[in-house]
């Protein structure tokens, strides 16, 4: 193994074992704008759920309302993906819909960590990744970090904890990923219709 080699990101999570513990839980809807730390993911999402279950927004705002829609219509649980970037765009619905103290609408924010303390980022990204989970807790969004260190045992145990917490307190819960949390995703097959 070379020096540079050494220094690589090692992802541990695998998007399908992440999505099968999704789907274990009853989550089978997915509704976002997509992210580069998030890629691996939406790719297997993309491939391996029917079109009807995945839906690229415009914006996380967007993409949280039809989260909203999605419950109401059905009384399952979305999984709403952006970059914490888009918190911004997203904190209306999220606060003025979704909070427990309104409608009381659960789904988990599943969110690219852009501009993650001690990691070299973008500047724009620089400000955004140090308040993000500042930004969470004001929000009162309960939530669970992962990174390329969270092996499939603490994974399942984490998702598990919050999915509970959202189905309980009917609210958002949201997933902060690190860069190089998931192995790559490489599809052997075409896309599902």
């Amino acid at each position: 193994m070379g020096p540079t080699s050494k220094n690589k990101l090692k992802p541990m999570i695998d998007p399908r074992d992440f999505c099968l513990n999704l789907s274990n839980s009853g989550i089978n809807f997915f509704a976002g704008v997509p992210d580069s730390l998030l890629i691996d993911i939406c790719s297997f999402v993309d491939h391996n759920f029917p079109k009807t279950n995945h839906q690229i927004t415009a914006n996380e705002g967007s993409a949280v309302g039809l989260g909203i829609g999605y419950f109401l219509a059905t009384q399952k649980i979305p999984l709403i993906y952006m970059q914490n970037s888009g918190l911004g765009n997203a904190t209306n619905p999220l606060i003025s819909l979704a909070d427990r103290k309104v409608y009381s609408i659960p789904m988990i924010l599943m969110i690219g960590w852009r501009g993650q303390p001690e990691v070299s980022d973008e500047p724009q990204h620089l400000k955004q990744g140090l308040i993000t989970k500042d930004l969470l807790r004001v929000m009162d969004i309960p939530f669970k970090i992962f990174s390329k260190d969270t092996n499939r045992s603490s994974m399942e145990e984490e998702l598990s904890e919050l999915v509970k917490c959202c189905s309980d307190h009917r609210a958002p819960v949201a997933l902060l990923i690190k860069k190089g949390t998931f192995n790559p995703y490489k599809p052997n097959k075409k896309k599902n219709d």
